[in-house]
């Protein structure tokens, strides 16, 4: 099986927050203060920007010492760092879950509801554009993204695969990846509009489910190195 269907999101996790925390809160006092810096690093980034967040500005917005950031975090960076990895992991629990309700009879329809459903979270969480953009600026958020697109993959690879593909592992782990650039397309279109139009959301639809549907019902690429992909003549479910 590729790499890529046998990511294990925890392990990532464990990775992402080796990295970025200092101590592990273990009561719930401390859980709230960690919390608190991390939702005031939001704050800071949302009202004046990325480069304006810094340890006094969060300690400021959190009214709390800056020397107690440091008992959690070894700087700003991680404080970012490990409040865009958290998001995402929410992010992956609502995709695992969610895909398990999609069906071979409405395959179609239950994949713009995940995804409609999906960005209504991620939003509602505060997983919004001050964040995603934050990665251009902080090396270790890119890291952090690379393991979230690869445990989305194979969220998708394993949905086709239930949903009866026969193409081989890698084959669908490598479409996963292309799923998941659509997200980041969506991200790009309301970043160069400056809006959050719904359309960029119904446009990931119509293309994800265009893919999804070629490796449900196409032959199975011979190798990945191919420069086109095969048209379904006669698309699965409805």
């Amino acid at each position: 099986m590729s790499p890529i269907c046998q990511a294990d999101s925890r392990k990532v996790a464990g990775v992402v927050g080796a990295k970025t925390s200092r101590r592990k809160p273990v009561q719930d006092r401390s859980r709230r203060i960690r919390a608190s810096i991390m939702e005031a690093a939001h704050a800071v980034m949302r009202e004046r920007g990325v480069r304006a967040v810094t340890t006094n500005a969060i300690a400021e917005r959190a009214d709390i010492k800056v020397g107690s950031i440091y008992d959690y975090f070894a700087n700003k960076e991680a404080v970012i760092a490990e409040m865009y990895a958290e998001k995402l992991a929410d992010v992956r629990g609502y995709l695992e879950v969610e895909a398990l309700r999609i069906t071979r009879e409405r395959w179609r329809s239950d994949v713009g509801d995940l995804l409609r459903g999906m960005w209504r979270y991620q939003l509602g969480i505060g997983l919004d554009r001050t964040i995603v953009d934050a990665a251009y600026y902080y090396e270790d958020l890119l890291s952090i993204a690379r393991s979230h697109s690869l445990l989305f993959a194979s969220t998708f690879a394993q949905l086709l695969r239930r949903l009866g593909s026969t193409w081989s592992d890698e084959a669908l782990a490598d479409l996963g990846i292309s799923l998941y650039t659509l997200v980041n397309a969506t991200w790009s279109y309301w970043r160069l509009t400056e809006t959050d139009r719904p359309v960029a959301i119904e446009r990931q639809i119509d293309l994800t489910v265009t893919l999804m549907a070629t490796a449900l019902v196409a032959t199975p690429p011979r190798s990945l190195d191919a420069t086109t992909v095969p048209c379904a003549e006669q698309p699965a479910g409805s």
